[in-house]
């Protein structure tokens, strides 16, 4: 076996999972690490902000954008705490990113050295970021790394995806130990879970059946990468499409049968046809307070007297807020693609929710006639209409939008239309 430092061995496992950057601030903590990055700086880049806070959102921004995980690094005590806000939003938002934290040495765990968090555990910084992570591991020798870098990268690529945190001691970046490289975790999306084929009659069967049928779809879609088979799925059995905001752009929101965003500051035909659906498949979406309405009984889904599927990679979402009358565990592009299968063998009735149809489209016009005036009016201050309309007359269908929070983010809900997905950053 080679004799290797810890942070070649770190630096050589990012290589090998096809890491390209990792984003994170110098600091005496991790000097180690610097070193390793250095060598290998015709392999793989270090891009250093000015701040942990942005490292980690940089990271998380890239994830959203390629569905490729990267890495941040920071050093020991207030470097690495910087580092939870940003932690926080990819795993709400499910980007996978891998965030390496230096603590202090083994040696002087429980000395108090470096700002070490001890006051309940010894280099205790695990348990302030095990809430934001989908699990935090501290390696305390060279030796344990091999199984803690393989562990964390399958972790954090598996289901669904979100940040994980390698803790290394300041002396385990230096040490030198004769280990072998773990094998890279497969690529996101690489092993991808369907339904039962009995789940997948049960859930056409009950879209056939229904009258008032809607699909909603979420975050999931995007990191499937399911935008076709569910422009597919919805054209064949004529099923209109409410989109969260991590989904706009999966169905082309200038298609038919795009209804928009949903909940308390959602679209007028979206929530008219949310309240008054008799079906509504949720495809990798989650009812959140937005989405639901703060889950208001029939403002914007009428549940239970509406029936639902929900379809999710994610165990703990099915029926978290509401419970479905079919749940199915499977990853959204495998579930639309056995739907789809099954409905070559059980093809939709053409004109079978005409009057659905027609109901959608008054809504859509009377959206239209109540919106459309105030996207031209040139008034001071400028109507917040305008400002959406004009961006969308000028940037091109590949411009990546990032929202940040408050009133301005429920402007460009009610009024973007996303031709393509992966192109609105939302937290």
């Amino acid at each position: 076996m080679p004799r290797m430092k810890g942070a070649e061995l770190i630096t050589e496992y990012l290589i090998r999972s096809r890491i390209p950057y990792v984003f994170g601030i110098c600091g005496h903590g991790n000097v180690g690490m610097l070193d390793a990055l250095y060598d290998a700086r015709d392999r793989i880049k270090l891009v250093s902000p000015r701040h942990e806070q942005v490292a980690g959102h940089m990271a998380d921004a890239y994830f959203r954008v390629r569905h490729e995980p990267v890495a941040t690094l920071t050093s020991c005590g207030p470097g690495s705490a910087n580092i939870v806000m940003p932690l926080a939003v990819a795993l709400s938002d499910s980007s996978a990113l891998l965030a390496i934290t230096a603590n202090v040495p083994t040696s002087q765990f429980n000395r108090s050295p470096f700002q070490e968090v001890n006051r309940h555990y010894q280099a205790d910084l695990v348990n302030v970021i095990r809430p934001v992570v989908k699990r935090s591991f501290q390696p305390t020798r060279v030796d344990m790394l091999p199984l803690a870098l393989r562990q964390a990268t399958t972790t954090m690529l598996s289901g669904r995806p979100g940040p994980v945190n390698v803790d290394v001691p300041y002396n385990v970046f230096q040490e030198a130990d004769d280990v072998e490289l773990p094998p890279a975790a497969p690529p996101f999306g690489a092993q991808r879970s369907g339904a039962s084929p009995e789940q997948v009659a049960a859930a056409l069967e009950m879209i056939l059946q229904s009258k008032r049928p809607v699909f909603f779809v979420g975050h999931g879609v995007t990191l499937s990468e399911a935008s076709a088979e569910l422009t597919e799925t919805a054209h064949k059995l004529g099923v209109p499409v409410i989109a969260s905001p991590n989904g706009f752009g999966c169905l082309d929101m200038a298609d038919p049968l795009s209804l928009g965003f949903i909940g308390r500051n959602g679209a007028y035909p979206a929530n008219e046809a949310g309240r008054r659906a008799d079906l509504v498949i949720a495809v990798g979406a989650r009812f959140d307070d937005r989405s639901a309405s703060s889950w208001l009984p029939g403002y914007s889904w009428n549940f239970p007297h509406c029936k639902l599927i929900h379809v999710d990679v994610d165990p703990d979402e099915i029926g978290r807020n509401y419970p479905p009358d079919l749940g199915i565990l499977a990853d959204a592009r495998t579930f639309l693609r056995q739907l789809l299968t099954e409905l070559e063998r059980r093809p939709a009735k053409r004109d079978a929710l005409k009057d659905w149809h027609t109901d959608i489209e008054q809504w859509q016009a009377d959206w239209e006639t109540y919106t459309r005036p105030n996207f031209a009016i040139h008034a001071s201050p400028i109507r917040p209409e305008r400002v959406v309309a004009d961006c969308q007359a000028v940037l091109p269908e590949t411009a990546i939008l990032a929202c940040d929070v408050g009133v301005n983010h429920n402007w460009y809900m009610q009024f973007w239309k996303a031709r393509r997905p992966q192109t609105m950053l939302n937290s």
